[in-house]
């Protein structure tokens, strides 16, 4: 976000600031004259305290791994053309994917300078994308967890009970399914994806609120649709695209501009089946300026994407005060029916920094990733600490706390909303101990 400042080695953008450089802002009377950086809405501030904060007895609050090295690495905004494009108010915090991977990138090379081990702590996701862990930025955090002292820990963001989630199955190819999007008033626009696998092949029509309707829209793989239904003054465009990201999926990716408000309705065709089943997704709450949702929604398979992804450690969030799981908890599984979220963690009114020196209290997934790259620290450093020091792997971490993890009020397991249950450092170690 900053240019002024020696940009990172390896880099020729941002700016680099080192412990040294921070220690002499903050003794400085203009501190933000040689530091020129501010949390805007103390996301960072409360993630980084209760992750790796020190301790203060007058709050009675102390971090999850108090005496970590922290680096923290700030994102600029995405372009205002993409903002534009997925309709992505500007009040919203908003990412570039190769922004995120760059920031992973650079804090491993800085890790790897200092002789340091490193938890990623990434407490962001979208619902854009295969929900299958196949996005680039999936890619990048699975490749990390096959080097050694490298654990990427993600959220699984807040989106089981926004209703942003359809999935249904076609049972034959005489079968049709119909979707109903309701969209509220003042909403300028949005973006809608469709995804199967092949060699489902489906093709849609749409219904506007007054009735107007196209036909069945052929499959063109690659090219753009364009209708404009008059009576709302509303443009819909609709690419199909086949073997997305590398995979064997079929997407159908809706831009609705100037959405008209009321029941919109998407009818589901077969051109051929083999399980006929299919998931669309909405983006996610905070990049929708209006109320888009459907009203036959379902709350599984909500991850919100890099959460979706094989090896890095995928945690879900509940209410610590009465062991209930939160509504809000995206759940799983992903959508090729692989195991996640791994476990759960407190993410409910949880204490933690706010800015100017206060402490607030703080609900939702990235408040469970922040606890929980805290409790990897605190693993990583016990395993390097044995007799025969080794280099510690992300599944060593992530099967430490499965080992240990609570699973006293559940009746299956693993399960959609807690993985394999809550974690519970100390039962891991007696565990451990115990073997």
């Amino acid at each position: 976000t900053i240019q002024s400042g020696p940009p990172p080695e390896s880099f020729d953008y941002g700016s680099h600031y080192t412990p040294d450089m921070i220690n002499e802002a903050l003794a400085s009377e203009d501190p933000y004259s040689l530091v020129p950086s501010v949390d805007n809405n103390g996301h960072g501030t409360f993630l980084a305290s209760i992750a790796a904060g020190s301790g203060d007895p007058d709050a009675q609050f102390i971090g999850a791994a108090p005496e970590s090295v922290i680096a923290v690495v700030k994102l600029k905004q995405a372009k205002q053309y993409l903002r534009d494009y997925y309709f992505i108010p500007n009040t919203a915090p908003a990412f570039q994917e190769n922004d995120i991977m760059l920031g992973m990138r650079y804090l491993h090379l800085l890790a790897e300078k200092l002789g340091l081990p490193l938890i990623f702590c990434l407490a962001l996701g979208s619902n854009l994308g295969g929900h299958s862990g196949s996005l680039p930025l999936s890619i990048i955090a699975q490749q990390y967890t096959l080097l050694s002292n490298r654990i990427p820990v993600i959220g699984v963001g807040n989106e089981a009970d926004q209703r942003h989630h359809f999935y249904s199955e076609i049972m034959n190819t005489s079968d049709t399914k119909t979707v109903e999007i309701r969209v509220g008033e003042n909403t300028s626009g949005f973006v809608m994806e469709l995804w199967t696998e092949l060699p489902n092949i489906l093709s849609i029509s749409l219904t506007s609120p007054s009735g107007e309707s196209t036909s069945r829209i052929p499959i063109r793989a690659g090219t753009s649709t364009t209708f404009n239904f008059l009576f709302e003054n509303t443009t819909v465009y609709i690419d199909y695209r086949l073997f997305v990201e590398s995979t064997a999926s079929e997407l159908i990716h809706f831009r609705f501009s100037d959405a008209a408000p009321g029941i919109w309705k998407l009818v589901v065709e077969p051109v051929q089946i083999i399980d006929g089943r299919f998931h669309i997704w909405l983006p996610v709450r905070e990049f929708l300026d209006g109320n888009v949702y459907f009203l036959e929604a379902s709350p599984d398979v909500t991850l919100t994407e890099p959460a979706n992804t094989d090896d890095p450690i995928t945690v879900a969030y509940y209410r610590g005060a009465d062991k209930s799981v939160d509504i809000n908890s995206g759940r799983g599984y992903t959508r090729d029916k692989r195991i996640k979220p791994d476990f759960a963690v407190p993410g409910v009114q949880v204490l933690g920094a706010g800015v100017n020196g206060t402490f607030v209290r703080r609900s939702g997934s990235s408040v469970a990733t922040g606890i929980t790259a805290g409790a990897c620290a605190m693993i990583m450093e016990w395993i390097l600490n044995q007799p025969i020091p080794a280099g510690v792997t992300t599944s060593q971490v992530a099967n430490i706390i499965i080992l240990g993890a609570q699973q006293n009020t559940f009746s299956e397991f693993p399960n959609r909303q807690w993985g394999y249950g809550t974690m519970d450092l100390y039962q891991s170690l007696d565990r451990l101990r115990r073997l």
